[in-house]
Parts: structure tokens; sequence; C-alpha cells
């Protein structure tokens, strides 16, 4: 939960520093965001920890065991304005944040955060190395002023002088301290696509020679100045949003969503330390703006893209299949797996893929957007179209569902669809339609706690839907609706589900969430 510090301004007028809403409380063992961290704008370090602010939250990470903490992200309370500076408090487990409106310090052993409102905002930030209970000095649009250890208005006061400052380092304090980084940190910071960057802040950590360098698109480098040896410290997803996510056998891959300027695959380990990316090859790239829909066919992940389907095989090779290869349109929505092959949904109908082969098999269904498919325990396919739900067959032939000529639902526009058991569900945009085995369909209430509704997927246990709105627990045949909402509980809408043994992964416009099942689903 957010915890948000009393506010005095400079003028002496009372406010509140525009934190994000107060969220329901989660342990960091119970839920995670994960987020776009290529964008770093400041960096700070003590002698344990390395904290790098990205413009959607605040990446710790642990240098004694080279691994990472649990993000903090706008969902936990993380200002939402750009951050101009960031300082480690070498008195307390804090760390400073500089922002357009003031200063934030972030408690870690807390996971709290109290905001200081300082009219016109904070430029950069010191501590005086001879006292540093005293406070923080911090520069503002009217000079330099002392916030008190136990005060919570500024005062001016002269800064500490430079031989006794800790500040961030500056451009020309790395150039002195790294000289080869002139020659070396250019090419370190060109990718496998020959883009360029740029550091955009650094720190280093007290009492080494041991520096971390934020950049505008590589997100952390790790730098050894007495071995010169320069690395990339990965983490965060290609965009701050999610469009799809498949659980693997060791973690998840994640696809992009339009928000952000990079798009492809990242795949995040369970635990939350592993992170790859898959972006196409170097010339090209991945070539399509934003993933709806993930699946694993042999060694490959398919993407369902708004340019047709992108198969990655990890670490080895991307390739596409589009509408020179046979697929009635490249916007392509949903992608399903069945004993007959690959079933894909896309603008202008259905087609099958059949297995060990790419060869396209056009449906005799209607040239109608389909939106969702699900694959029952037979060889054919429910497609969710936008002017109803079918069913095709692996002959090619698709046919109205079953009752769809009595239950007018059936003739809405079907946003999602899952089997799990013998129970098939379907979503039109605020209702659920569902069948056991062969027998009558059944029309919930309107699920108005997530709607629209974007997202299914089923366990043992029951179903989760995923909307505009939030997430929900649904037990159908009860029709009891667990929800947990936006921006509470989830950060952003939800487009996709995904559910393993010990956690509930969400993808969603906000990033990557990871909820432990014991907690959200006790």
């Amino acid at each position: 939960m957010t915890r948000t510090g009393p506010v005095l301004l400079l003028l002496g007028l009372a406010g509140t520093a525009p934190l994000a809403a107060q969220a329901r409380f989660w342990r960091e063992d119970e839920r995670v965001v994960i987020t776009d961290q290529q964008m770093v704008f400041a960096v700070a370090a003590t002698e344990s920890y390395v904290y790098a602010a990205t413009a959607t939250g605040l990446g710790i990470y642990d240098r004694r065991f080279q691994q990472w903490a649990p993000p903090v992200t706008v969902a936990d309370g993380y200002p939402r304005e750009p951050i101009a500076a960031a300082l480690a408090d070498p008195a307390e487990d804090a760390v400073w944040l500089a922002t357009v409106s003031g200063v934030v310090r972030y408690r870690r052993g807390f996971r709290s955060f109290d905001a200081f409102l300082v009219p016109g905002g904070v430029r950069d930030l010191a501590f005086d190395r001879d006292d540093t209970f005293q406070g923080i000095f911090l520069l503002t649009v009217s000079g330099w002023h002392l916030l008190p250890r136990a005060g919570f208005s500024p005062a001016p006061a002269a800064p500490p002088p430079p031989g006794r400052r800790i500040a961030p380092l500056s451009s020309a304090d790395l150039e002195r301290r790294i000289p080869y980084l002139r020659t070396m940190g250019t090419q370190a910071l060109l990718d496998d696509r020959l883009r360029s960057f740029r550091f955009t802040s650094a720190t280093v950590v007290p009492g080494t020679e041991e520096y971390y360098l934020g950049t505008n698109g590589m997100g952390l480098v790790f730098v050894d100045a007495l071995v010169a040896r320069i690395e990339p410290v990965p983490a965060g997803l290609l965009s701050p949003g999610a469009g799809a996510v498949l659980a693997v056998h060791d973690g998840v891959w994640v696809g992009s969503d339009e928000q952000g300027q990079r798009s492809g695959l990242t795949f995040v380990s369970e635990d939350l330390q592993r992170f790859a990316y898959e972006e196409g090859p170097p010339g090209t790239g991945f070539r399509a703006s934003a993933v709806r829909a993930l699946i694993q066919r042999g060694n490959e992940i398919w993407a369902a893209t708004d340019q047709g389907i992108v198969r990655v095989e990890p670490g080895v090779a991307t390739r596409r299949l589009q509408t020179v290869d046979g697929l009635p349109d490249n916007e392509v929505f949903a992608l399903a797996n069945g004993p007959s092959g690959t079933w894909v949904a896309t603008a202008r109908g259905i087609v099958r893929i059949p297995p060990d082969t790419v060869l396209v098999l056009r449906t005799e269904g209607p040239r109608i957007p389909a939106l969702a498919l699900a694959i029952t325990g037979g060889d054919s396919a429910w497609v969710g179209y936008t002017e109803g739900l079918g069913l095709a067959a692996p002959d090619g032939q698709v046919f109205d569902a079953p009752g769809a000529d009595t239950l007018m639902d059936l003739r809405s526009a079907i946003t999602a669809m899952t089997v799990y058991g013998d129970t098939v569900v379907a979503a039109t945009a605020d209702r659920l339609l569902w069948r056991v085995g062969s027998g009558p369909w059944t029309v919930s209430r309107i699920i108005g706690e997530v709607a629209p509704i974007y997202a299914l997927a089923g366990d043992a246990r029951g179903l989760w839907v995923g909307g505009r709105a939030g997430l929900a627990r649904v037990k159908l045949v009860a029709q009891a609706v667990v929800p947990f909402p936006v921006p509470q509980d989830v950060p952003a809408a939800v487009r996709g589900i995904a559910v393993t043994e010990r956690y509930l992964w969400l993808a969603t416009e906000a990033g990557l969430v990871r909820f432990s099942r014991e907690a959200i689903d006790p």
C-alpha cells in the first residue's frame, strides 16, 4: 500500500504530490508488475542495491547476488512524472527521486513513498558527506534548499562544497573517472540491429570502481572500471504494455503492444531473473506493431499480429506467414492448436495449418473478422466471429453454433473463448455463454465488474475473466464473481491470461502482472 507523507510548499501552502491512486495492499511475493525498463532516466546505488528510475517504475538490482528484486511501479505508488535525478540515501535504506513537481523518497524496507511538493520542481540532489543526517539538499528554480530529516518543508540553504558533496555523477565526472568510455561506450551502445543509444545517467557503488549507467533504450549497463568491462543488465519488457502472454515450462513469453517504439517478444523467467528478447532479423526487425495472441508449436512461438503470423524459434530464426503465403488477411487475432493443426483467426475468416507444415488451408466459412478460437476434445474449432459463434470442421466447413437459431446471444460478437474440462465458454462484450459437453447453452448475467471482456482462461477451480475494468474469478454455475478491479488490484485493462501451477500471469496495458495463486485464489 502506498503511503504519502505530509507535504508543505516552499511558500507555506499545503498540498499533496500527484501519486497513483491508493491500491489494495499486496506483498511483493504476491503481486509483481513488470513493464518497460529500457528507458532509464536516473540511477542511484548503495553498497547493496542499484536503483534504476524509468518512465513506469523503479527497478531494484541486488548487486551482491546479481539478481533483480521485484520492481516498484505506478501500481505501487511510483510517480507518474519524469525523474530528473536519483540519489541513494547514505543514512538509511532509501532512494530520493527529483521530479518536476518536487522530490519523492522511496524506502525499500517499508515499500513506501513519501512525497514533498516543491514549486517549479527539483533539478538536482545532494548530501553533505560530513553530515548526512541533517537532510537532503535540493536544487530548485530558486536555488538550493535543505529538506531536514524530520521536516516537511525545505528552506533556503547553501549546498555543501564540491569536495564534500554526495551527488549524482555528471557527464564530466563520468568522462574523468572512465576516460575510455567515450570510445568503448559507443560500441557498447550499439545493439544487434545497429541502433545507437546514449547514456542518460550514472552512479558509482560506494567504495568501488563499479559503475551502473542508465541509457535511453538499452536499460541498465554495468561498467567495471578496473578491467574495462562493459555489459548490459537486462530487465523489463520491450514495451510499456503487454498484448499477450504464453506460459512455457520455465517462465512466460510476452508479446509487445503498440505503446512502445520496440516490438517483439520478451521471455521472463518464472523467478523474474532472466529476460530475453526476440525482435526479429537485424535488417527488418519484428515488423509488427502489436501481438494479439501467442501459442507454442514445436520449437517455435507463433505470434498473432497486425502483420500476419510471426514464427519465432528463440535464439535461432524469425519467420512469418502473411497473405502472400495464403492467409486471407494480415490482421490476425487468435491462434489455437488442435489435433488437425493450428487454427488461425483473421480479419477475413479462419484458416487451418496442418501439423509439421506451413501450408495454409482455406475454409468455407464467412469472410468476416474472426476474433477468438477454442479447441474442444474433438477435431473441430469453435470460432468467435463479429457476427456470432461458429463451429469449424477439419474439412473446411463452418456451421452456425448449435442453438444459434434460438439464442440471440450466440449471434452477438464473440470477443474471447476458452475450453476447460468439458466446458466451452464464449464471451460477448459483457456476458459469458457456456455449455457442458453437448448440453444447452447458458447465458450469464452482465459481468460489469470487468466489461468489456477481452480474455478468458480456465483451470480446475473455475474461470478467469479479464477486461477493461480488471480481472474476475467467475464460478459459472453459481454465477459468483470475485472482482479484482483497475486500478486497485490490476494496473490496467487485461488483454491476456496464462495460468500455471504457482502463478496467474496477466498481459495488461500497463505491463505483465504476476500474481501468486495462493494470494489471489486461496
